[in-house]
């Protein structure tokens, strides 16, 4: 493998997993006797939820809080190569998240115990949470199928996601929670097959469109065999994430350019879809017999609305 084009990860060992005892703090914060009322009411207070605010399409974003975790240097026992270029990726998901309206914070090469205390400081200030409409994590670091590396530790991924779910963060029920993820998921390479991209013969040129077609995938195109399956991952389970050392990942270059390009009536789920497509039949990794390699982002989604972003601007 060149220089440039590396992966996220590395196999992993019982010794480098954490115990629960190093993992995140749940604040104490108790879940609420009653999260919906038989009879709905307008104004919610504690306990409660308005019909009014269950009956919505759309998350109302007023307000968004947004921190990245940018990991670049790790313990030297833990054996992790340095995330060279991955400092580009941080700028500009920042960057694009600030101009969205969030209110932001970059954290590099975080620890454990620096991701508490960010996680900690944001479920402490409660009268905040209640005007914060969404909530974004991105975390670019080192990562396996469950799992993702702090500089220290290792921590799995629904450790970190349960600490603002309805029971550890009641003031953000209801509202959008993300978390995005520059990881890899697995020693696996994602595989594909080529086809030879061709004009429709009963179709008129379209000139510009193709053109730009052809910048962006050339004259043919590599369909992972992954795609077109509905499950913010990077990459597939079991594979892994490219990054370039001197550009960043793939990933997130095409998830910032398309937040940048994004509209106010561009839901969420059009984003990803986008950026899916791009990763995945348009980047071909730089290394030595990479013919059919393929990376293919992934979202889960348990959204119950829809998700507009740029509502704040």
């Amino acid at each position: 493998m060149s220089k440039s084009d590396q992966r996220d990860s590395v196999p992993v060992t019982p010794e480098e997993q954490t115990s629960l005892k190093q993992g995140l703090m749940t604040n104490g914060i108790k879940q609420p006797e009653r999260l919906l009322k038989k009879e709905y009411v307008c104004n919610s207070g504690p306990g409660t939820i308005s019909k009014s605010h269950l009956n919505q399409d759309t998350y109302p974003i007023n307000a968004g809080i947004a921190v990245v975790i940018n990991n670049i240097e790790f313990k030297r026992d833990l054996g992790l190569p340095d995330r060279k270029g991955s400092d580009v990726d941080a700028s500009s998901l920042f960057q694009r998240l600030q101009e969205l309206g969030f209110d932001s914070d970059l954290l590099n090469d975080a620890s454990i115990e620096d991701m508490n205390e960010k996680f900690k400081e944001i479920k402490d200030d409660k009268e905040n949470l209640k005007k914060t409409g969404c909530l974004i994590v991105a975390l670019l670091t080192h990562g396996n199928e469950d799992s993702i590396y702090m500089t220290d530790v290792s921590v799995k991924i629904k450790t970190i996601m349960d600490e603002f779910n309805a029971t550890n963060c009641p003031e953000l029920i209801l509202k959008p929670k993300v978390f995005i993820f520059q990881a890899c998921r697995g020693g696996g390479l994602g595989r594909g097959v080529n086809r030879k991209v061709i004009r429709d013969p009963n179709q008129a040129d379209a000139g510009a469109e193709y053109d730009a077609y052809d910048e962006i995938y050339g004259d043919t195109i590599r369909i992972p065999n992954e795609a077109d399956f509905l499950a913010v991952y990077s990459t597939s389970a079991g594979y892994g994430s490219f990054r370039n050392t001197e550009k960043g990942s793939p990933f997130v270059r095409q998830l910032s350019e398309e937040l940048l390009k994004m509209k106010k009536d561009d839901d969420f789920y059009r984003i990803l879809t986008r950026v899916n497509k791009r990763v995945g039949m348009g980047y071909k990794p730089n290394f030595p017999n990479s013919g059919d390699v393929t990376q293919m982002p992934c979202f889960i989604s348990h959204l119950t609305k829809e998700l507009y972003l740029k509502q704040m601007n």
